[in-house]
Parts: structure tokens; sequence; C-alpha cells
């Protein structure tokens, strides 16, 4: 059992550093062109790995812990980008967690959900923040790419837990009657 326990730690801190490092990276990636404020999400492959090998509650201590560390590695700690990363990680973590309980959804659909819901969180966010509503006209768009973002990420999880937890893995698809 101790050894159990000792893995499962060692796993989300390994989690939380490739979030972090995911998060960092990402931000060299310039689809910012494509539309403003828009990003893959890279660093969402660490929670969706954490919901999926351990549930919800880890998942929401990886998020959380990898979106106050990378902050604070980029400097951006209690900043408005913070904030609104923040924002977006409470109601993606509620969407996911909901989602995930319900044992209706697949991967595809948490992880979509997921996005979608962060999207609408940091939009909140930008109108609360910044007192401006010309962002509202971007989320449709905006919405759009998370829903391809989404199912990119979970096509990247559910590979990765296939190859790196296939008990856990296995056990989930049994739960949710979903095909492995």
């Amino acid at each position: 059992m101790r050894n159990a326990q000792i893995r499962k730690m060692t796993t989300l801190a390994m989690l939380v550093a490739a979030g972090i490092l995911l998060q960092i990276l990402e931000n060299f990636i310039p689809l910012m062109m494509i539309i403003p404020g828009y990003k893959i999400g890279l660093a969402n492959i660490t929670g969706l790995f954490a919901l999926y090998a351990y549930g919800w509650k880890d998942m929401v201590k990886v998020t959380i812990t990898r979106v106050l560390l990378a902050s604070l590695a980029t400097g951006t700690l209690f900043s408005p980008a913070f904030l609104l990363s923040t924002l977006g990680a409470i109601f993606s973590l509620t969407v996911m967690s909901i989602c995930f309980n319900s044992h209706r959804f697949s991967i595809y659909g948490v992880s979509t959900a997921g996005a979608a819901a962060h999207t609408f969180g940091q939009m909140l966010g930008v109108v609360f923040i910044y007192r401006s509503f010309f962002m509202q006209l971007l989320l449709p768009a905006l919405t759009a790419f998370s829903v391809v973002s989404g199912l990119l990420i979970a096509a990247v999880t559910r590979q990765l837990l296939k190859r790196l937890m296939p008990k856990e893995w296995k056990k989930t698809c049994e739960l949710a009657n979903a095909p492995q």
C-alpha cells in the first residue's frame, strides 16, 4: 500500500511538472495571430490524465498547482493573465468533474466540455476585469477552436493513458461502458 501511495504522489508531481513545462512552451507558439486570446491548452493534458488515472480531486490538485507554479515561473502571478487562467481553470474543472462523474461522456466529451467551459470562464473574466464587451464578439470563434483543442487534448491523453496506465484506463472504460 505504501508503494502505491508513493507512486501516485510521484506521478502527480510529474504531471504538475509536465503541465508547467507545456504551459510555458505553449507561450512560444504564435497562435494568437489566428484569433486573439486563443491557445491550444497543451497543459490540460496533465489535468485530464490525472482525472482518468486518479479522479477529480487529483485533477483539481494538479491543475491548480500547475496554474499557480507556472504563473510564478513566468512572473504573471496575480496579474490579469493569472486571474483569467484561474477563472478558466475553475470553470473547466467544475464542468469536467460533473461530466466525468456522470459516466455519460467519453474522454472526448469530458475534454471538449472542459475546453468550452474554460473559454466561457475566461470570457466572463475579460468582461469583469477589463469591462470590455468586444471580446464577446470572438466567443463563437473561440468556442469552435476550443472544441477542436478539446478533441486534440483528449486524443493525446487517451493514448498516454492506454500506454502508461493500462489498468486504470481499462477500469475507467468499464465504469463508463465506453470503448477502449
